[in-house]
């Protein structure tokens, strides 16, 4: 079997080369549609059989040195993630093939970015099933710059170059901290497999402590945690929809495998974990959602809504340890069944709405919510698709969404911890999970309803045709899994329970299920009804006889007098002000009557990114004090010569010392 998954790293790789090399961009996108269909062939063919409950395989192969020697190791979590990570790189490689065909026609060459695309499979398939650190940092390393490279397509913008920067500067320093992390262990095994250091980390200790905190650090800085999520926002926003929509539902994805693939290794957890990974869950769910209710680019929004979602899992994550730790089965299995599933629901979901907010831009060239207005008309089959995934992410049954926080509900409250306080905090984090959702449902009611309803905003906006063929097909096939899998979520839970069979959860993965059957069977019910209703609605709308509709009088309204962006969730803004600031541009008359008319821009700046660049500012403002310090008192630069001196001595003579 692993024979199959090095054929498909070699087609990957063979298929980026080709892209490289031709300068027909239809031929380009053919070549690495079809290197990734086969690689994704091979990958499903080989760890079909674990997905079925086959133990884990592994193979060993000989590699240039230092590292002599690597295991590929395909077990249970490997196989969930490879299950969906490369077939939905495939749904992103066909969108990008008519999403970046305006700039084909314009004859810019498209080979170099499909074949990125293809080194991002490889990327996946060496993350997930190499067993040497080394190894597993230069797919690291791959996956990163990679999407660095496809993040600033439009590289001439000073923006999008800007962001690109941003996110390759985030995602090295997350770089460095794994590498510390790796280091302390080779330090104390003298190796970089992960078998060894699975024995270091099984001892309860100070370096496990350290080493978990390390890594935590540099996988929140991968899938974009608050407060290390500063480089999202402006990533997708800068970059094309597609890149978008696999940062965020596929690549980053990366970061939740190293943290599961190092709890793992770890086995039982100390209770600290769990109840950090939970307040850190809770944390940047709830400033993701905040922050995502209050932007007005829609592709930033949906950005934020990634820091919110991925704090959701880790929610679920965290009541699973904090199981472990507790020797409590029911809180293990369902904080794991729902963090994995939503894992899953997310990059289904995330996609779609990525790939709608691509439609929308395709046609308006702008993804400003107080520009937009009234697409649904124009461009129906977007608006619907848009839709579904925004209902999913809001956790609406009947959609994929429902069931996977429902999955988090159910292990925060219907286990019972250790003590009372213990079960007040977790009944704390439901409620707050709870408004996490409710918050969610304004942002996308807001996204929607001022993206798609109403009039436009702005009559002077042109707006293009439908989305073609290729960037509606992906997002059909991704708005099927999340009905599919909120009406049936055992299919989503075959995925699930390779992982699940590697925790203490007891014999049987599917007994997640078994306690929500009731609300499941109304899930599927409510499912058939507005299937029903749908089917009822259309056979009459076809045959709908069609009039003016009476005004009461009044039937020139104006687009002005619409709700904009802004206004919609400005009254909860105002409840979150300390952590939402806002930035306004105005120019208002003063004049009783004005000749000129005014003008009012808001927009709701990141509050960690804004208070980093304050402390950069103060920064310097220090060493510019210190310098002209320095220069007027010698005696301080002597004093302060001398003390580095002493410290560099002392150092010397310690490390002499051992």
């Amino acid at each position: 079997m692993p024979t199959l998954l090095l054929s498909s790293l070699m087609v990957l790789l063979a298929g980026a080369a080709l892209c490289v090399g031709l300068r027909d961009n239809r031929v380009s996108a053919g070549v690495a549609l079809s290197t990734q269909a086969l690689a994704s062939a091979l990958t499903l063919a080989s760890i079909l059989p674990l997905l079925r409950g086959a133990p884990a395989f592994e193979q060993a192969l000989p590699w240039p040195p230092p590292i002599e020697r690597v295991v590929f190791r395909v077990d249970g979590l490997s196989a969930f993630f490879l299950s969906w990570s490369l077939p939905m790189t495939l749904l992103g490689t066909a969108y990008a093939a008519g999403y970046l065909k305006p700039y084909f026609d314009r004859g810019r060459h498209g080979g170099p970015h499909f074949a990125l695309l293809n080194l991002t499979s490889v990327a996946f398939v060496l993350i997930y099933t190499v067993q040497n650190a080394l190894v597993f940092l230069l797919g690291w390393e791959i996956a990163a710059v990679a999407a660095w490279l496809l993040v600033i397509w439009d590289y001439k913008s000073q923006k999008i170059r800007f962001a690109g920067f941003n996110y390759l500067v985030s995602t090295h320093v997350g770089l460095f901290v794994l590498v510390a992390a790796f280091m302390l262990l080779h330090s104390r095994t003298g190796s970089m497999d992960f078998h060894a250091f699975g024995e270091l980390l099984s001892h309860p200790s100070s370096l496990r402590a350290t080493v978990f905190v390390l890594l935590g650090v540099s996988f929140a800085l991968k899938s974009a945690f608050f407060p290390f999520h500063t480089w999202l926002p402006r990533a997708h926003s800068a970059a094309p929809a597609h890149v978008s929509a696999l940062m965020s539902g596929v690549i980053h994805k990366a970061g939740l495998f190293g943290f599961l693939r190092f709890v793992l290794l770890m086995g039982r957890p100390e209770e600290w974990m769990g109840w950090s990974v939970l307040g850190f869950g809770a944390l940047s769910a709830c400033f993701g959602v905040l922050s995502t209710a209050t932007q007005r680019d829609l592709k930033r929004l949906l950005g934020y809504s990634s820091t919110e979602n991925v704090g959701i899992v880790a929610i679920g994550f965290g009541v699973g340890l904090l199981g472990w730790s507790w020797n409590v089965p029911t809180l293990v299995l369902c904080g794991f069944a729902g963090g994995l599933l939503h894992i899953l629901n997310h990059a289904f979901f995330k996609c779609l709405l990525f790939y709608g907010a691509g439609c929308v831009y395709r046609a308006t060239h702008t993804v400003d919510l107080e520009r937009l207005g009234g697409l649904a008309k124009r461009l129906p089959y977007t608006a619907t698709l848009f839709l579904v995934g925004a209902l999913s992410i809001c956790a609406l049954p009947p959609l994929n969404g429902f069931v996977s926080e429902l999955l988090i509900y159910s292990g925060l409250l219907g286990s019972t911890a250790p003590s009372s306080q213990d079960n007040l905090v977790l009944i704390a984090t439901a409620a707050t999970l709870a408004f996490v959702g409710a918050a969610s449902a304004l942002s996308m009611a807001r996204a929607f309803g001022v993206a798609f309803l109403g009039s436009p905003r702005e009559p002077s906006l042109q707006v293009g045709e439908e989305a073609p063929a290729w960037m509606l097909g992906p997002m059909f096939l991704h708005a099927l899994a999340v009905v599919v899998i909120g009406v049936a979520p055992q299919l989503g839970m075959r995925l699930v329970r390779p992982v699940l069979l590697l925790l203490p959860v007891g014999p049987s993965a599917d007994a997640a299920l078994a306690p929500l059957a009731a609300v499941l069977s109304a899930n599927r019910a409510l499912a058939a009804a507005l299937l029903l209703a749908g089917v009822i609605a259309f056979a009459r709308g076809r045959h709908a006889r069609r009039s003016a509709t009476w005004g009461c009088g009044y039937t020139a309204a104006s687009p002005r007098m619409q709700y904009t962006a802004a206004s919609f969730s400005a009254q909860f803004a105002r409840l979150f002000e300390p952590l939402l600031p806002v930035l306004r541009r105005e120019r208002l008359p003063d004049e009783l009557f004005a000749q000129q008319s005014g003008h009012l821009a808001s927009h709701h700046v990141d509050a960690v990114e804004r208070r980093i660049f304050e402390v950069l500012g103060r920064g310097e403002e220090l060493v510019v004090q210190a310098s002209e310090r320095i220069s007027e008192q010698p005696r301080f630069t002597f004093a302060a010569g001398f003390a580095v001196l002493l410290l560099i001595g002392v150092l010397l003579v310690e490390s002499a010392a051992r």
